[in-house]
């Protein structure tokens, strides 16, 4: 393999760009620690019920955070006690009595050579959106973009059920499984039965951070297609990770692909089904069944793909992988762009 593939698949995390990192009803009253870009971040509800996201190592002595609690808005860390409120201020240091925060506490310590370092959370840009937990990764520009959300689906998750697992595979894998059709009637043998190996028709267009493929897998009965026979589905991606699935039915999936580091995937996944009373229950079964029976194929299937860290010149593409051509041609002029730039690889917000 090429050095420069070896280089853009390890660790190279895309930045600049908006990633779904949880599902915000998993943070409740008390924190929660996910690995992602190679980085433990905790989650945690401030004073106001608004997320927070941060660093999930103390500043004091590198205690997971996300073991801790969270007292009056402020998360509270497991080991010493010291708390840091929703904006990364140090607001307790419990050892130096009741008015030492911060940079007081530090200047108390004799010799901890702090060197006007003081005590705070490196936080990052977070939001929460229709329940999705988002992480911007990169450096903060000065207006961040628009999170990457779908026209077209239902208005709220009355009808939905989320859920997330982890694959043993990097993240650019992850991604070319997502972005697979053609390997349902065989990968998936026993849940597709009936699904045609012919993928016609198929169209793939892609713009900006914006990839569109829909199409037809059917049998090859010889007969040009008749706009009826066969199983439709339309996948359209926000680069790098997000994606709607409409695969047949009324049923409609969002999933969210962010690197936990660089050879492992986090999928959060949630499924619609816009029926009455029924919905809900509907979306559970659907994505229970999905991750039950058909993710955990895809993920042997490529946990098992040579090389480990997808390298496009190693394959030979066919038709069908357009939408995963298209989606590499992004990641390389993305990474090609932030190289030049060299922007920082670090949380956005050291408070």
């Amino acid at each position: 393999m090429r050095r420069d593939s070896i280089e853009e698949g390890r660790g190279a995390f895309v930045e600049g760009a908006w990633y779904i990192i949880a599902d915000g009803s998993t943070v409740g009253k008390r924190p929660v620690t996910v690995e992602r870009f190679g980085t433990r971040i905790v989650l945690f509800r401030d004073e106001r019920g608004a997320l927070v996201a941060a660093r999930a190592r103390c500043p004091h002595r590198g205690a997971d955070l996300g073991l801790g609690r969270v007292v009056d808005g402020a998360i509270e860390c497991p080991y010493h006690g010291f708390r840091y409120a929703g904006d990364g201020r140090c607001v307790a240091i419990p050892c130096e009595g009741r008015e030492a925060t911060g940079a007081a506490g530090v200047a108390r310590v004799a010799g901890a050579g702090g060197g006007g370092i003081t005590l705070a959370l490196t936080r990052y840009e977070v939001r929460e959106h229709r329940g999705l937990v988002w992480l911007y990764w990169g450096e903060r520009p000065a207006e961040l973009p628009p999170l990457p959300w779908f026209d077209g689906l239902p208005p709220d998750e009355r009808h939905a059920h989320t859920a997330t697992m982890e694959w043993d595979v990097p993240f650019e894998r992850a991604m070319e499984g997502m972005l697979d059709v053609h390997h349902l009637p065989f990968a998936h043998r026993p849940w597709a039965v009936g699904v045609g190996a012919l993928l016609d028709p198929f169209d793939v267009r892609a713009a900006g951070d914006t990839i569109h493929a829909e199409g037809v897998l059917r049998h090859d009965d010889g007969r040009p297609w008749d706009g009826r026979r066969g199983w439709k589905f339309t996948i359209e991606l926000r680069f790098p990770g997000v994606l709607r699935l409409t695969m047949g039915g009324r049923m409609v999936g969002v999933v969210g692909c962010a690197p936990i580091d660089a050879e492992r995937t986090a999928i959060v996944g949630r499924y619609y089904v816009p029926v009455p009373v029924v919905g809900r229950a509907l979306a559970w079964l659907g994505l229970a069944l999905e991750f039950l029976l058909i993710q955990p194929g895809d993920a042997r299937m490529l946990a098992s793909s040579e090389p480990r860290h997808a390298d496009p010149s190693a394959c030979r593409f066919v038709r069908a992988d357009a939408g995963i051509l298209a989606w590499h041609k992004m990641r390389r002029e993305r990474l090609k762009a932030q190289r030049a730039g060299e922007p920082r690889r670090l949380p956005v917000d050291a408070a």
